[in-house]
């Protein structure tokens, strides 16, 4: 048992070295500028040990966008204690994904790479279960959020779509939206896709009828109150950091109304 601790960690301290190397390559050269010759070489590890633990670039990628979800759902523990209405609870999850977005850009792309089906092929079976579960934690937040607003009286569902249904559809709604706001044009001066996406989503809930309805209530000064409280610090690191790369992307958010 001892023995196998050991080796947990030092395969831990590996993984937290060849992470944290190919953070830095990324951040200098961009994704398709990351080899695995280059990780290597600036690492202490060895060719053959190297190799047993990172077969392929994808393997590396595939690292990265875990550790970006072990930061989101680590943000959103942070929120635990966050006493609200269900539909108030429901904005921690964007909230955590502007700063996850923010504040770990490398991790938060590799993410949406390491899902992608050439990627997965590449990659064990094994690793790519991790990152489903990874994704699966935030998932199953929004079905709590669903369960709380059934037991409120706030939200009905019918009785041919279950709560775990309406979670996943309720996250592949803002995976497919970020994943899509690479391809979106502006055809007018309203080009602000965050605002529209907010929009967009109290459409939706509201079209559910969950209460409250927006109309009775400001879920932006939710957000940034959700900011206030549990976030400030990273809020504050997040506005000092932040340049505006991707202008079409859902996470623009402007912090202070």
């Amino acid at each position: 048992m001892e023995k196998r601790s050991r080796k947990r960690l030092v395969d831990e301290k590996r993984l937290e070295e060849i992470t944290l190397i190919a953070e830095d390559i990324v951040a200098k050269k961009g994704i398709n500028g990351l080899t695995l010759q280059e990780v290597i070489s600036a690492s202490s590890i060895s060719r053959g040990t190297f190799y047993k633990q990172f077969p392929s670039k994808e393997t590396v990628i595939t690292y990265l966008g875990i550790k970006g979800l072990n930061y989101w759902s680590g943000l959103m523990e942070m929120a635990a204690g966050y006493d609200a209405l269900s539909r108030e609870r429901l904005l921690v999850l964007y909230a955590t994904h502007v700063l996850c977005h923010r504040l770990r850009p490398i991790n938060y792309q590799c993410i949406f790479i390491a899902n992608s089906e050439v990627n997965r092929l590449a990659v064990s079976p094994e690793l790519n279960s991790i990152l489903d579960d990874r994704v699966n934690r935030l998932i199953t937040f929004i079905e709590e959020c669903i369960q709380q607003a059934i037991r409120e009286g706030n939200l009905t569902l019918p009785p041919s779509l279950s709560t775990p249904e309406l979670a996943f559809f309720i996250w592949a709604n803002r995976y497919g939206a970020t994943l899509a706001s690479l391809n979106y044009q502006i055809d007018s001066s309203d080009g602000d896709l965050t605002q529209k996406y907010k929009r967009y989503t109290n459409y939706y809930l509201d079209s559910m009828h969950w209460k409250p309805l927006s109309t009775e209530i400001n879920y932006e000064r939710v957000l940034n109150n959700i900011f206030n409280t549990f976030y400030k610090q990273e809020r504050n690191q997040a506005k000092k950091l932040h340049t505006t790369v991707m202008p079409f992307s859902i996470t623009e958010q402007i912090f202070d109304i």
